[in-house]
């Protein structure tokens, strides 16, 4: 089925595409804004640059950016890159069962209907405010903790008179 790492890999592409004037985003920032660890960005980055869906820049200012006409990117292709599908897997012996492959279908079919541009919002700052406050998990800010403002100890009550 579909990795977390092809999950990270789509939510990585749709905040790319989101970027304003083909800004360039390094691996610093894309972590950061999406809670990952630098390498792992990185380990996701590959592979999407050797199929051509994002590209780089390097020097200062530099850093990743969607290839191309994000319309023109589905879901689908950014997924394959690390799905590999039923059919190109080796034989382990048991049958491939028509119930997963009709899955497999459904799954390319449902992602091969979206392309990056649906996923984009009217501007970035929506995509940014949202993994910055919110974050990826949707949980709410902790309350700061109440600390009193008194003395710790029996020693320091006596030096506070």
């Amino acid at each position: 089925m579909i990795s977390n790492k092809t999950t990270h890999a789509i939510e990585l592409c749709v905040l790319l595409a989101g970027q304003r004037n083909a800004v360039y985003l390094s691996t610093t920032e894309l972590a950061l804004r999406l809670g990952l660890s630098v390498s792992y960005i990185e380990n996701i980055l590959k592979p999407l640059k050797a199929n051509g869906i994002v590209s780089s820049l390097k020097g200062p200012g530099g850093g990743y950016k969607i290839s191309g006409d994000t319309s023109l990117v589905s879901m689908w292709d950014v997924a394959a890159v690390f799905e590999q599908a039923l059919e190109d897997t080796e034989p382990t012996g048991q049958p491939i069962q028509p119930y997963e492959l009709a899955l497999e279908e459904v799954v390319k079919k449902t992602l091969g209907s979206f392309v990056l541009a649906d996923f984009v919002g009217s501007s970035a700052a929506g995509i940014q405010s949202f993994t910055q406050d919110i974050g990826r998990f949707k949980f709410k800010p902790m309350a700061a903790p109440f600390v009193p403002k008194a003395p710790n100890s029996v020693f320091q009550l006596h030096m506070s008179f």
